[in-house]
Formats: C-alpha cells, structure tokens, sequence
C-alpha cells in the first residue's frame, strides 16, 4: 500500500497542468475538474499550482492564489481550440517541474498539454496523466498522423493514468497504455452550500452545452409533448450555442408555448447552482457522454437527476436508484417528466438518494484523499 500523505511531513507539492482555462465556456469540463482537484488538495494540504491557458486579454485577476493564468493564441486564423500556441506556459511548466514532487497532466490531444508532456519525457518527476474520456483510437488520416507522428511520444511521459469508466479505459488499451497503468477515480465536486426546494410550478432545467451530442432538441421535443398534454410546467434551456440554440429556437416558436420557455444562455457556476435548486429535475438527453459534470453538481445539492442510459454515471446512479434513467428519445424523456412531476414522493426520494451518493462517491475530500495516495504510488516507483 502507498504510504499515506501525513500533515507532519513538508506539503507535497504538486503541479496540475489543465489546459484552457477560459474565457468562458471555451474552458470545457477538463478545466472545471482540474479545479475542483486542486482546490480540494489544497484543503488537504498538498502545495498546489495550476497553470491553464487562456485565449484573448487575461483576466484582471486570477480567481485563486493557488492559479496562474498564461495567454495562449491562435497561431493562423481558423486554428480550433487543440491548436491554441503558449510558449510562455509550456516554459513555466518546464521551470517548475524541478521544483516540485510529482505532475498531473490532464491530457488531451492539444498544444498546451501535449508540448508539456514531450517536454516533461526528460524531466525526473512522475506524470499523472487524466484524459477525461477524451482520447480514443483517431478515425481521421489527420489524427493519425498526428499521433503516429507526435501523440504516442507524448502518451510515453505518463507513469500513471487515471481513468473515470470502463470504456475510458478500452481506448486507452487501444493506443498502447496498458492496464497496469491505470488507476480509477471518479470526479467530484466540493459540497455546493446550497440544496435543492421542490418548486411550486414543475420546473425543468436542461443546463449543458447546446451541441448536437448533448441532444437539447430532444429535451424541447419532450418539453412541448408534456405541455401538449395540458400540464404546467416551466423549462429553461441554458449553456452556450455550440450548433444546436437554432434548432432549439425553431421548436420553440413553432410550439406556440414560447412563453414556457427560457433560454438565459451560458450560466456561471454560482447561477448553474441555483437553478439546479430550484428546479424540479436537471434533465440531460445527452448521447456518449462519459462523464458530465452537471449531474455530478445536481446530486450534490440533491436535485431530482434524469438522464440517458448512455451516461457514464448512469450505473452508479441507477444502483441507488437514485435517477431516472431514459432512452435517448423525446418519448422516453417526456414520460419521465411526466413521472416525476406527477409523484412528490419520487421526486424526494430521487433527491434524497442523489445526495446519499455524492456524499459517499462523488465528494471533493474523498477524491482528494485517493489522489494522494496515488501521487505516493508514482513517487515510490520512481524512487525504487
């Protein structure tokens, strides 16, 4: 067993490398979780320091002392989010792994944390690398050139890899990490300091990024069948457009229930909190999602959860019955709402339950505690 970080030692001291960190929702989840992780191990008191990129003016300020922002641009026009250049970042990454006991890379096939794991293939300190769900065998000649040429030296640095599914773990295999190196863990979020009121008027909220994966449509398909039927109810419709806030739009209006409706757009985290809330059920029709953050939120404040059985969280939620799990269709969606908003009961059981499981599975501390045992794990083997 990997000896446990004790208070009485020097801190560990641990670089976290995220990736984008903003602004906005160009940040993602990845930057979300490195966050959360961070800020939970500084709590147990680890020294911590996560560096991100960031594309345009830097903020004012960095939101936490234990953060350091640094720009990232684009090196020609239309280069996407993976090809975002920060020399000054991969730099300081290089400059601090000599000062610190081991590195958490949350990898992806990008240039901020794919120059930083070549980098660190010479460096004397032990990577941990988390890719999120996110690298699989590529299916484009593009991608697999990339990687033939560039990705499978990069995937060489990691001495450990943490994975959150099943599946997370089959691509992984599929591009040569073997078993041995991984290590699961789930993600996590500190306890919200806000729980969930059952609303007056149901009131359902679909909060997640409008793109076609996410299915938002098929949340307003179920919404306007639901309504057709001649119940009250509210739905609100938050993130930002990534493709689908037209179609949603078009739905909508051609519905005649536009004023059941709200779409306020990209929500902070402190909004994405209280509309959870205050709402009957966070329903997320989404396809292939490993493993959304959204949801994991809803069970901490104790929201009513309904989600697919496509969902990497739908096992655990589904063992303690604590979600309604649906097909991904708007058939399925609207007789789940209709389920919910008909049954007080359900609705307190299914927050209660959600609760329960964050507090035993999902909670910041106890992620906390995992990762640095497993930070340990890599030093040691280092060492020996």
């Amino acid at each position: 067993m990997p000896e446990k970080h004790a208070s009485a030692r020097a801190p560990l001291r641990v670089l976290q490398i995220g990736g984008l960190a903003g602004p906005g929702a160009v940040a993602g989840g990845v930057w979300a979780v490195a966050r959360m992780q961070s800020a939970a191990l500084v709590r147990r008191g680890a020294a911590v320091e996560l560096v991100g990129g960031w594309l345009g003016a830097l903020p004012a300020t960095r939101p936490e002392p234990h953060e350091r922002i640094f720009p990232v641009r684009r090196p020609f026009r239309g280069a996407r989010l993976r090809g975002l250049i920060g020399v000054g970042l991969v730099k300081h990454v290089w400059d601090r792994s000599r000062r610190v006991d081991v590195v958490q890379l949350h990898l992806c096939r990008d240039f901020i944390t794919t120059s930083s794991a070549l980098m660190l293939r010479s460096a004397a300190i032990p990577v941990i690398a988390q890719a999120h769900g996110m690298l699989a065998a590529p299916s484009s000649r593009g991608l697999r050139m990339f990687d033939s040429l560039i990705f499978r030296r990069a995937m060489q640095t990691p001495k450990l890899w943490l994975t959150l599914t099943e599946a997370e773990e089959k691509n992984l295999e599929s591009l040569g990490v073997p078993r041995t190196m991984m290590r699961r863990v789930v993600n996590a979020t500190a306890d919200p300091g806000t729980a969930w009121e059952d609303p007056q008027t149901s009131t359902f909220l679909f909060v997640s990024r409008l793109a076609p994966r996410k299915q938002p449509t098929v949340f307003v398909e179920a919404a306007i069948a639901f309504l057709r039927e001649g119940k009250e109810a509210r739905f609100v419709v938050a993130g930002p457009d990534q493709g689908e806030l037209a179609a949603v739009r078009s739905l909508i209006d051609a519905s005649g229930f536009q004023d059941r409706f709200d779409l306020p757009g990209e929500l902070t985290e402190p909004e994405v909190l209280g509309a959870l809330s205050r709402a009957t059920a966070v329903v997320l029709p989404a396809r292939h999602e490993p493993y959304p953050m959204v949801i994991i939120q809803a069970a901490a404040v104790g929201t009513p959860i309904i989600l697919t059985s496509e969902c990497g969280l739908a096992s655990p939620l589904r063992k303690a019955a604590a979600a309604i799990i649906a097909e991904p269709t708007p058939e399925a969606f609207h007789a789940a709402m209709a389920a919910v908003a008909a049954d007080q009961d359900l609705r307190y059981r299914l927050s209660a339950r959600a609760r329960e499981l964050h507090l035993g599975l999902w909670s910041a501390e106890s992620l906390a505690e995992s990762l640095l045992g497993l930070y340990e794990e890599a030093i040691n083997a280092v060492r020996d």
